[in-house]
């Protein structure tokens, strides 16, 4: 019998390789998002060609980390994790080395596809092999992880991009990256009974087109109106999508397992999760761009301003997670919406006109909200998926985290596009009333989504899955 000190020796060594993985993504999310202003001068991009620097990140993880989270569930976990940290190394590697936006977003997407392995396997250590009571505290590990990566990201990137050039914003993540490949490689069970020939090769494709389309769409037809690609781009994501569905409930093993979405329950919960990550990368996307051309900002300061928002994750995410797993996930997560409510009704009216410390106070709602909401949330959706698919339903969380954040950056750029009427111009160039236009625009539609998210929430009880 293995004694419980050495349990507890073990899932230490699990929850540091959870935070190791989770990190990276809070840190590339933040990192980057800081010096998108200076990368888009670079290039000379509008607000669409930059807003794909973050949405390919993202549309890669989102469409593959269901891929992920399915050889991981099979058994394959340590292999992808590891591979997963090394991929994340390189591609950063590469990203730091463009000198073209071609380049860039080509590494960017295999960055995306190292991430959506730490992401899918990140997530699902917490559920497999971390006891039932320590599931949120799990996931709340994984948040800190990721919150501390945030709350370096602003300011380092902000110094690294000011002193240096935007390039090395991502040559930070190459040693973290390797090290951390050796700790999950001496921290994580040995994989065994791995099974290959169930897994779903052609449902995995079909999803991950389909997103791409539909993103595309979602993002060009705001900004640039029905034209001949977004239009086909639409009718393929329609086509694709429908095709998905009807092959997916055929199999008896699918990438994606639509029947949970049949409870009213759990399509509440996983729609209000998509916003608040929607909202919070939307906001993410834009507010760098407002520093920039509304306060006159330099890349340093608008680094630490956003620090503001990851600070407060950091503070509260760890004490609330176990809170919850104590009274419940509901109460936290309407009282985090609530917050982001508020985040986004002070954006829809803050201008250059008013005192900074409104700007803080929004980011500082923000950043509570993931504090209060970010572990409960994820263990809400957990909840209301039956037991016998906890590790589909950890994939679906990881999934539901990347695709919002795809949604949130493609969305908002999209919206700003139309409600400033900026299509192909660098953002940079723009009048700052012409900015504010767009930017009034996309936070007034994002704080109808986070009412939306608060309903939701509100309306669905507390009850324990138990199928």
């Amino acid at each position: 019998m293995v004694k419980s000190g050495g349990y507890a020796r073990a899932h230490r060594l699990l929850l540091v390789t959870i935070a190791l993985g989770m990190f990276l993504d809070g840190l590339d999310g933040t990192i980057v998002n800081v010096s998108l202003p200076d990368i888009s001068e670079s290039f000379g991009m509008d607000s669409s060609m930059s807003s794909w620097i973050v949405t390919v990140y993202f549309l890669v993880l989102a469409g593959m980390v269901l891929i992920f989270g399915k050889l991981c569930d099979s058994g394959a976990i340590k292999k992808v994790i590891i591979a997963g940290f090394l991929i994340f190394s390189i591609a950063s590697l590469v990203c730091g080395l463009s000198d073209n936006i071609v380049m860039l977003l080509a590494a960017r997407a295999v960055q995306g596809v190292g991430a959506s392995m730490l992401a899918a396997s990140s997530v699902m250590l917490s559920v497999k092999f971390l006891p039932s009571h320590m599931t949120s505290f799990g996931l709340g590990v994984g948040l800190l992880g990721s919150s501390i990566g945030a709350a370096i990201g602003p300011a380092l990137g902000g110094v690294l991009a000011e002193a240096l050039s935007w390039h090395w914003v991502f040559f930070i993540n190459v040693p973290v990256g390797i090290a951390a490949a050796f700790i999950a490689h001496r921290a994580i069970p040995a994989d065994s009974g791995f099974d290959r020939s169930t897994f779903d090769y052609k449902g995995s494709v079909l999803l991950f087109l389909s997103l791409v389309t539909g993103l595309y769409a979602l993002e060009s037809i705001p900004s640039h109106g029905v034209t001949t690609a977004t239009s086909v781009s639409l009718v393929l994501f329609v086509l694709l999508f429908f095709a998905f569905v009807l092959y997916e409930r055929r199999l008896t093993a699918p990438v994606l397992n639509l029947k949970v979405f049949l409870s009213g329950r759990f399509t509440a919960v996983s729609v209000s999760f998509l916003i608040m990550n929607a909202c919070y990368m939307g906001c993410l996307y834009l507010l760098p761009y407002y520093m920039r051309v509304e306060l006159g900002f330099d890349t340093i300061m608008c680094g630490l301003f956003l620090l503001v928002a990851a600070v407060m994750t950091l503070i509260f995410c760890l004490k609330v997670g176990k809170m919850a797993d104590m009274r419940g996930n509901r109460p936290f997560v309407i009282a985090g919406c609530f917050l982001m409510v508020m985040a986004m009704a002070l954006f829809t009216v803050m201008d250059a006109s008013m005192p900074t410390w409104v700007l803080i106070v929004g980011l500082a709602l923000l950043g509570t909200m993931w504090g209060v909401a970010g572990g409960p949330v994820g263990g809400r959706l957990i909840d209301n998926v039956p037991a016998s698919q906890r590790g589909s339903g950890s994939a679906l969380l990881s999934f539901f985290i990347y695709f919002g954040s795809a949604l949130g950056t493609a969305l908002f750029a999209g919206l700003f596009g139309h409600g400033s009427s900026s299509a192909g111009q660098p953002i940079s160039d723009l009048d700052p009333g012409v900015f504010m236009d767009g930017f009034e625009f996309a936070m007034a539609f994002g704080l109808a989504l986070a009412v939306l998210a608060l309903v939701l929430s509100w309306a669905v009880n507390e009850r324990r899955s138990t199928a």
